[in-house]
């Protein structure tokens, strides 16, 4: 992991996502997604990657996408899906203009309540337009054997108005449906949607959660996004519909001392609960906990008990799947995943690090001179929107201060950095081309530092893990 460890010395940004978001950026967070920008050729789509109008993003049969907007809502899009995004703007202090194009496969909105009256948030697709001010629904364009598609929405919270290109505009509320296939008016109501199996999951008042679905998309009242399909968090209270089955990792804190906190898995169809986990016990302020539980598909669902909790040290440490690997020394890991590896095929592994030990690394560790350039002082913060940091960049004749965004991900089951954002201020164009000279040469010789097959990397608020199987 050394070369990594050179690079995350090297790039560094403090203002990176807070300045590309006002512009009209879209954050993605992907798993084997791909984004065109503006016309050009589709090509991997990575954590943290900003995208603008005009934008396409598509997940492919194996992949799942988030687009996370700047006010906190987000779409997720379903392998095989594609979106595009047409217009982005903010509005007055706080308001937000979105408008996305989908012309086929599931995508699942989350949009924030919308603070001001122009705000708008609408999806269109080749026989819809649908308006929401705040609330949760699938949307799902299927391709017809007759030709042309047709469109459903569901909703789980809020109310959608559809209006359908053919004519005609029907109010859709929260535990309802509608189908508009091309060429169709908008029926005179909405259906209710057919009870379905669900999660219920509530925290004591005070305990911040996440869960993380067997697809690896996470959802909770910890601060993370909606990113999972069916999923509504309200207060205390999270509700997935049709969740899927597997494994789900829970991570559980808080701000303070709760004497005894419970957290409660319920599985639901329809009204009546078939199956019940609780989790309690104390929980020191501040204290993180990973944990997990099993939901087993049939009839009736099953729930395991819940794995025995674990103190972490971060969010990553609680949420990345399989075999984490999340101490130690930080430039030793990668060692002890193949002493791992070794007797343990075809695994489930996550390598984790969070920006307080990557601090402490790169600068204990700062390379007196590198091509002329002299790098100190540097910092790296690390959050949704990927990697940042800043540093001291100086030659014999100059210091400035230089910055860098970077964003991540699997391509080609390979770990993969790429730099989104580089700068110096003052802006002196030999300076520049030697830091990126830097950076560039180094982050694409990284792949093979990483030694498992890697299928997602994910930034969470000071932390990032890369995760994947190792080789059968």
């Amino acid at each position: 992991m050394k070369k990594l460890l050179v690079v995350l010395l090297l790039i560094v940004a403090g203002v990176g996502a807070f300045l590309y978001f006002p512009r009209g950026g879209t954050a993605t967070s992907a798993s084997n997604a791909e984004g065109a920008r503006a016309g050009a050729a589709f090509g991997p789509a990575l954590d943290g990657e900003v995208y603008a109008t005009g934008d396409l993003v598509r997940a492919n049969v194996d992949g799942r996408a988030v687009l996370t907007f700047f006010d906190g809502s987000s779409m997720s899009v379903d392998p095989g899906s594609q979106v595009k995004v047409v217009a982005l703007n903010r509005v007055s202090a706080d308001g937000i203009q979105v408008t996305i194009e989908q012309s086929l496969g599931r995508s699942w909105s989350s949009v924030q309540k919308l603070k001001t009256p122009d705000s708008r948030y609408e999806v269109r697709t080749p026989s819809t337009v649908a308006v929401v001010r705040g609330t949760g629904f699938l949307t799902f364009v299927q391709q017809l054997a007759s030709g042309g598609t047709q469109t459903t929405y569901q909703v789980d919270e809020g109310t959608l108005q559809v209006t359908a290109t053919a004519g005609g505009t029907v109010s859709v509320p929260a535990g309802n449906q509608v189908t508009i296939a091309e060429g169709a008016a908008a029926p005179a109501s909405a259906t209710p949607i057919a009870p379905a199996p669900r999660l219920e999951i509530n925290g004591s008042p005070g305990l911040a959660f996440l869960v993380v679905a067997p697809t690896g998309q996470s959802c909770g009242t910890a601060g993370g996004k909606a990113e999972i399909f069916g999923c509504v968090v309200s207060g205390d209270k999270v509700i997935v519909r049709d969740p899927a089955a597997g494994r789900w990792g829970v991570f559980l804190t808080s701000p303070g001392a709760i004497r005894t906190s419970a957290f409660t898995f319920d599985a639901l169809v329809g009204t009546a609960s078939v199956a019940r986990q609780i989790m309690e016990g104390p929980l020191v302020a501040g204290q993180m906990v990973r944990s997990g539980i099993t939901l087993k598909a049939g009839s009736p669902l099953t729930l395991s008990a819940f794995e025995p909790a674990t103190v972490v040290t971060s969010v990553c440490a609680a949420t990345a799947p399989g075999r984490v690997f999340a101490s130690g020394a930080v430039d030793g890991r990668a060692d002890a995943v193949k002493t791992f590896a070794r007797d343990n095929k075809a695994t489930p592994v996550s390598l984790v690090f969070t920006e307080d030990e990557l601090n402490q690394v790169v600068n204990k560790n700062a390379p007196s001179a590198t091509q002329g350039v002299t790098l100190s002082e540097a910092k790296i913060r690390i959050d949704g929107g990927g990697i940042h940091g800043t540093a001291k960049a100086a030659t014999q004749f100059i210091t400035v201060n230089a910055s860098a965004d970077v964003v991540g991900g699997s391509v080609g089951d390979k770990f993969t950095l790429k730099v989104s954002h580089l700068a110096a201020d003052p802006l002196p164009p030999g300076l520049i081309d030697a830091v990126k000279g830097i950076v560039d040469s180094t982050t694409a010789d990284i792949s093979g530092s990483v030694p498992f097959v890697v299928k997602q990397v994910a930034f969470r608020n000071g932390c990032f893990w890369v995760s994947g199987v190792t080789a059968t």
